[in-house]
């Protein structure tokens, strides 16, 4: 591994260890070590002293990681799967779970893309964890040891899934009238596979903070401390997979953060706050007073939402050497953003623009989406408005616009929703009209975000597909040739991608969620398209 690395912690001393565990990021080192899950979870590991854990990277790995009899994955994007696979062919293991015998690793994952909807990649892992690392890698690693010495593999994996939160794939079955239509069922195949899968919450303790643990220049940040300063999100848009698959809403102990903020200090002076919401942290004032204290800081946030900008988060962002604020803003429509809930008006985003103008920032990175569900000609006109506006007020800031288009998220209000078929057009519309006044903007591949939505709402019978684009070179053309080619016993690419669900049809990862988040997802959809209404 990198003969760079930093260790901000004592690693604990083995005596005798006598579990092999590889920890795998289906990217390079670069890629896997500049994220915290990845870290995280490393590092919950190395506290077992039953374990021996390596390290796993698409580019270089921990010596011996090949002899290991638990092989597990983190799965931050859905793209990164054919990665899975050649992980999986390089250490020899079959890639279908039912291939795998007696002598072959459990093959378990999770990360948010795998857990919210585990249903395309169900044929290729044999265990999937929902929930928070914290609770849940304790959980399988004590199960696993209990059940490891069984001769049964089958057995060891229905022993397994009566752990809360643990889904082992294998144990059900979809019911279908039409192979090539929806799912009429989807049923456990043996009494110890529960009905539902319970997602599993922490509740942190006030002395824990999920944190950097090593440091090292091969990364994407190059030697910067991250932090975790909230999980979920309060506001919950309807689009957010981090809002509504990580609920409840979390803030850090601010004495606990401090402490660990100053452990990094140690090593470097480059700070990283993550969350979906930083500064609704409901301490945040506390947190920027005392950050300002400390001189040798240089401090990076990751998005700030527009109605939490003050004067103070301004002066702690200038005065610790941030140069540029991120703003979420999605759309600059007014009905839009009441319809995914952004909790957004026009005269707060403008309001917010004024403060940071005069703040001494000299950057604004706004991000924005395109062919949100029930978008328009004027939802699209009334972006570049806004837009055409703030830039004419403000015309020493440089603005950025980061675009993309819509991926319907499973567990998300918008899961029923199918992407918008003119999503390439509606990106090109918002960049002509918005380079013209000076904007750089930056749209995304809509036709990548084809393939996301794919496998963000597909289900099973795209094994064979998946199968085949990992034969390939796994580019956008090895993905259209697949799907002009899918068996019988899968539906078309648009099924998947384009298609509205009804809200009475049965959804591959309905299984995935208890009766009462799945009625909470269905309320929202429905006061979505009152929201729509109340504007028509």
């Amino acid at each position: 591994m990198d003969a760079q690395e930093k260790f901000l912690l004592p690693r604990p001393v083995k005596p005798n260890p006598t579990v092999a565990v590889s920890w795998a990021y289906p990217n390079t080192y670069l890629v896997g070590m500049s994220g915290l899950g990845y870290q995280l979870i490393w590092w919950l590991l190395e506290q077992d002293q039953d374990l021996l854990v390596k390290r796993v990277f698409t580019d270089q790995s921990d010596h011996g990681w090949e002899d290991c009899e638990l092989l597990g994955f983190t799965l931050s994007w859905e793209l990164d799967f054919a990665n899975v696979f050649k992980l999986l062919k390089a250490r020899g293991t079959p890639l279908l779970s039912c291939e795998r015998t007696q002598d072959d690793p459990i093959v378990f994952g999770g990360g948010p893309s795998l857990s919210a909807n585990p249903e395309p990649f169900a044929d290729f892992f044999d265990v999937v964890l929902t929930g928070d690392a914290e609770v849940m890698l304790p959980a399988f690693m004590e199960k696993w040891k209990q059940v490891r010495h069984l001769k049964n593999r089958q057995k060891q994996l229905t022993e397994l899934a009566t752990v809360d939160g643990i889904y082992v794939p294998s144990l059900y079955r979809y019911e279908l009238d039409d192979p090539k239509g929806a799912i009429r069922s989807v049923e456990p195949l043996h009494s110890e596979a529960p009905r539902y899968i319970h997602r599993q919450a922490f509740a942190a303790p006030d002395d824990y903070i999920a944190h950097t643990v090593v440091l090292t220049p091969e990364s994407s940040w190059g030697n910067m401390f991250l932090v975790e300063v909230v999980r979920s999100c309060p506001q919950e848009c309807r689009f957010c997979l981090a809002s509504f698959l990580t609920r409840p809403f979390r803030g850090a102990n601010v004495a606990t953060l401090l402490e660990k903020i100053d452990l990094g200090l140690q090593h470097t002076k480059k700070v990283g706050l993550l969350g979906p919401s930083v500064t609704e942290h409901p301490q945040f004032p506390q947190i920027a007073e005392e950050l300002l204290k400390r001189n040798n800081l240089e401090l990076s946030i990751a998005s700030i939402r527009v109605d939490t900008v003050d004067p103070l988060i301004l002066k702690m962002l200038v005065g610790l050497g941030q140069r540029s604020v991120t703003i979420a803003l999605e759309s600059g429509s007014e009905r839009l953003r009441a319809v995914m809930k952004k909790n957004l008006t026009e005269e707060e985003f403008k309001a917010a623009m004024v403060l940071i103008a005069g703040s001494g920032l000299k950057a604004v990175k706004l991000y924005g989406i395109a062919g949100l569900p029930g978008e328009t000609q004027e939802d699209l006109d009334e972006t570049v408005r806004l837009l055409t506006e703030t830039k004419k007020a403000h015309k020493q800031l440089r603005m950025t616009f980061g675009v993309s288009s819509f991926v319907p998220k499973a567990q998300t209000p918008f899961q029923w929703n199918g992407r918008d078929k003119e999503s390439g057009k509606k990106l090109e519309y918002l960049r002509k009209r918005l380079s013209k006044i000076g904007i750089e903007v930056r749209p995304e591949s809509h036709n990548w975000s084809d393939i996301q939505a794919l496998l963000s709402r597909g289900d099973r019978r795209l094994t064979p597909v998946l199968l085949e684009v990992a034969e390939s070179a796994g580019n956008l053309g090895a993905w259209k040739r697949a799907l002009r080619n899918v068996p019988d016993t899968c539906p078309e690419g648009d099924f998947f991608i384009f298609r509205n669900i009804p809200t009475t049809e049965t959804l591959p990862w309905r299984h995935l969620m208890d009766d009462a988040k799945a009625g909470m997802l269905y309320k929202h959809q429905t006061t979505a398209a009152e929201a729509a209404a109340n504007f028509a």
